[in-house]
């Protein structure tokens, strides 16, 4: 079989990392659960005996015949949906092949070059799943969960805009290391499975103190400063608003002369809040 580097197909084989993943998860009977690039299969069979529902999207149409093919007598049958996910609409997609879904999981080993691309698009775009089981690059999983502790208590300081928007829209945590040996066929770099938790919205208003319909502006908010996220922040802004940044850093405990690794999820929300 022939493997598209075009599509960044590399396909995971270690059952081990399986389990994991499954487990992650925390499937139920009941679930419904979306399997984003399938691929060979190897995911969608231990999915399927643990579920009510399963909606797998692959973009190959020769894995999408063939997985057809193999669960053709399956029970409970898999709804197979050859398509591009990030330009296919997720409410439309249950509507139409798991109408009766109130929420849904989602498990994926998808290509590492839509990544920031894809976790954008379920966390922001409605319904969001109630729990993202991702395989992504070691190097991104570890900006995601650059979480520190202090005194007991995890705090997470995003080194980037990616970092960032996993934090505020969901609870994220480890699930293992993956080395390129996983997979077929292997790939230059290493990998690692997180998970992420969507906040609900009255969750997002307890965690942040600030509605959910507000995350973009918080994101839009952070863009301006990680775009050059070596230079201090107030430095990027124009003299009217560069004073009031740094007042704004003062009064919630950061340095006048942050830049944006330095400060926590929650510090990006009170500042955007003092900045509006």
């Amino acid at each position: 079989m022939e493997f598209s580097k075009q599509r960044g197909q590399h396909f995971l084989t270690d059952k081990n990392i399986v389990k994991k993943i499954i487990a992650a998860a925390e499937l139920a009977p009941d679930d419904v659960v979306l399997e984003v690039g399938p691929g060979l299969g190897v995911m969608t069979r231990e999915i399927l005996p643990r579920v009510k529902r399963l909606v797998a999207v692959e973009l190959d149409p020769l894995f999408v015949r063939e997985l057809r093919a193999e669960f053709a007598e399956a029970s409970p049958r898999p709804e197979i949906v050859e398509g591009d996910i990030l330009k296919t609409r997720v409410a439309n997609l249950f509507l139409s092949h798991a109408p009766c879904a109130t929420s849904y999981k989602l498990i994926t080993n998808l290509p590492y070059n839509i990544t920031s691309a894809f976790l954008k698009k379920f966390l922001i775009e409605p319904p969001a799943p109630e729990r993202i089981v991702v395989m992504l690059q070691k190097e991104v999983a570890e900006r995601i969960l650059s979480v520190r502790t202090k005194n007991q208590e995890p705090i997470s300081k995003p080194t980037n805009l990616l970092g960032l928007m996993c934090n505020l829209y969901a609870e994220c945590s480890p699930v293992c290391h993956v080395s390129s040996g996983a997979f077929v066929p292997p790939p230059k770099v290493d990998s690692a499975v997180i998970c992420l938790k969507p906040y609900s919205s009255a969750a997002f208003l307890d965690k942040w103190g600030t509605p959910l319909d507000r995350a973009e502006d918080i994101m839009a908010f952070a863009s301006r400063f990680f775009a050059q996220p070596r230079k201090k922040m107030c430095g990027l802004l124009n003299k009217d608003l560069r004073e009031k940044c740094q007042n704004a850093l003062t009064a919630i405990g950061e340095s006048p002369d942050s830049r944006p690794a330095a400060l926590r999820v929650e510090k990006w929300v009170e500042l955007w809040k003092k900045m509006r």
